[in-house]
């Protein structure tokens, strides 16, 4: 097959870098002659975001950053810049680097893997919002001065119950207890509350699986209020929109994701929710040539209906795909479409447990213990490549 051309990929999220290591092995022998691959990030490095909660527990977090070259080797051009424009006519973007000045790119093919952030808390909101390792650092601080000023109860209060929110109260709980230990204090005095404003746990999963893994947090002590909307902290009160409040020390929100703003300014056609439009083989509606998966597209199930979560098992599944598209495409020949990931959940409850749950010709499969929190971090390193 022979290719003269260029392909840019934007973005070294967890659909970036599955996207650049899938082009490695589907065009490993045109890389090397007729076809340029560049990688386009605004950062030097990838970033570990589903373990952001890791720098709540951990004074060291080096290793949550991998640089982007590690993905690119030596076949790979990467580009530290942030996209400020896209011309679809022309087939050119715009880089603007941290400098200020600009860099001009044409592109055969461009893929779009700009991904998410955190959904943004109002500073009036009060409590601190699990959105950046500054913000880890914060959250970490206040919890250390907490657990250092002797008092009868200790009470934490975790608003959003996905699963950053439940790996958050599940970590931030065995470490406040393993470290009262240490200093001889009663861990029966630590509570954990996990705020959900949904009738039960991950909605996505049958009922009985949803009680399995509530009845696995509250094994570790873990309260989890259900049906609440927590709309402020203060002086010492979680508000809720129904009048009641909860007492607590120290709140923390993880209140989900949102597609990249940036998606906004760039004049594509986008979802009411921000989100890229496009067709089931991850086209750009109505524009040539350009390609986009992972949190920042509206990636629909032609056969279910259904739209893709915002998760990395998706990122990855849709980056291998779209590479075999792309591959399709150059040929001329038809391929399959976009295919949701199958019911699975991996969710780390701590450093000696976890919760595996898949559904298989209608039956539940569920694991949990130390097994399946090592499955969790073989997740975590897969989703990043460092397996």
């Amino acid at each position: 097959m022979k290719i003269d051309e260029t392909m840019i990929v934007v973005g070294g999220g967890y659909a970036g870098i599955h996207v650049i290591e899938a082009i490695k092995k589907e065009f490993h022998r045109e890389m090397k002659k007729n076809l340029r691959v560049i990688l386009v990030d605004k950062n030097a490095f990838h970033f570990k975001k589903v373990k952001l909660f890791k720098g709540i527990v951990n004074e060291d977090v080096s290793d949550l950053h991998v640089p982007l070259t590690h993905y690119c080797g030596s076949v790979i051009e990467f580009i530290e810049g942030e996209l400020t424009a896209v011309d679809p006519e022309e087939q050119k973007i715009k880089i603007t680097c941290k400098s200020g000045d600009a860099i001009y790119l044409d592109y055969d093919r461009l893929i779009l893997a700009l991904g998410s952030v955190m959904r943004d808390i109002q500073a009036k909101s009060g409590g601190i919002q699990l959105n950046s390792l500054k913000s880890t650092r914060y959250i970490r601080q206040n919890l250390l001065e907490q657990m250092d000023s002797p008092k009868p109860k200790l009470q934490v209060a975790i608003v959003g119950s996905g699963i950053t929110g439940i790996e958050t109260a599940t970590e931030v709980s065995s470490w406040i207890k393993a470290d009262m230990l240490k200093k001889g204090f009663t861990p029966k005095n630590v509570e954990v509350v996990l705020i959900n404003d949904k009738q039960r746990l991950i909605c996505e999963a049958p009922a009985k699986i949803s009680e399995q893994l509530q009845n696995r947090l509250m094994k570790q002590g873990i309260h989890v209020l259900h049906n609440k909307k927590a709309n402020k902290f203060i002086d010492g009160k979680v508000l809720f929109n129904d009048n009641s409040n909860l007492e607590a020390d120290v709140c923390v929100w993880t209140v989900g994701l949102k597609p990249h703003p940036c998606l906004a300014d760039l004049g594509l056609s986008l979802t009411e929710d921000g989100k890229v439009k496009a067709d089931s083989f991850y086209r750009l509606i109505g524009c040539k040539n350009i390609y986009s998966i992972g949190d920042c597209v509206q990636a629909v199930d032609p056969i279910s209906g259904k739209a893709a979560g915002m998760s990395c098992k998706e990122a990855i599944s849709q980056a291998q795909r779209l590479v075999k598209i792309i591959k399709a495409d150059i040929q001329g020949i038809e391929t399959n479409a976009h295919q949701n990931y199958p019911d699975f959940l991996c969710i780390g409850l701590g450093p000696h447990d976890g919760f595996v749950w898949t559904q298989k010709w209608g039956m539940n499969f569920v694991l949990t213990g130390r097994l399946a929190q090592k499955i969790r971090e073989y997740t975590w390193d897969l989703a990043s490549l460092m397996n």
